[in-house]
């Protein structure tokens, strides 16, 4: 049950992070524009967010049975809203990114801050850890998440480092088209919350 429950934790974070939203677009924007050690530093900036996050929502799902019902159902419906409206944005103006990874000095700290404050990846945890069949049970939530952060590490640091080492060859028009698509993907996931 163990491996199991890592196993699942890491496809589902996998999962989770691969359409490109707008933490992960800025993340290729700092590979292309300070190389592989911006973005690494990015990376576990991410991760350490995403941790922070991640854990909040357990703690809160894992709870869930002590508070009310519609406190869960309107942040979902809130979470939706958010990552919908991201994806709206990165769909109708896909350079937004581009503006955000120019203005990084500090990649680690930087990333960390942007993805523990930004609403829709705590939604996004909340809503997956609340869909789980072990939403109640702590020992099971966090090996899931164990599995998910690694997940979200790895992925992390080779999308960084990928976009790093190819970031001079990249179309500026190829990052619009991963933006667009990146928006079309949030876009879907939102709906997909609200049903």
């Amino acid at each position: 049950m163990v491996l199991q429950t890592l196993i699942l934790g890491f496809g589902v974070g996998l999962v989770a992070v691969l359409p490109p939203g707008p933490v992960a677009l800025s993340l290729i924007e700092v590979g292309v524009q300070q190389g592989r050690r911006g973005a690494a530093w990015g990376a576990v900036g991410i991760a350490g967010g995403d941790s922070v996050v991640a854990t909040l929502a357990a703690i809160l799902v894992v709870l869930g049975g002590t508070l009310p019902a519609a406190f869960f159902d309107g942040a979902q419906l809130v979470s939706a809203f958010v990552v919908f409206g991201l994806g709206a944005l990165l769909v109708l103006r896909p350079t937004v990114t581009q503006g955000i990874a120019r203005s990084i000095s500090r990649p680690g700290r930087t990333f960390f801050l942007l993805t523990a404050l930004t609403p829709s990846v705590f939604g996004a945890w909340l809503a997956i850890l609340a869909a789980t069949p072990f939403a109640t049970e702590p020992r099971a939530v966090a090996l899931f998440l164990s599995g998910a952060m690694v997940a979200s590490f790895g992925y992390h640091l080779v999308l960084g480092a990928g976009a790093g080492g190819i970031g001079h060859r990249v179309a500026p028009q190829t990052l619009l088209v991963i933006s667009r698509v990146g928006g079309l993907c949030m876009i879907g996931f939102g709906v997909w919350a609200v049903l």
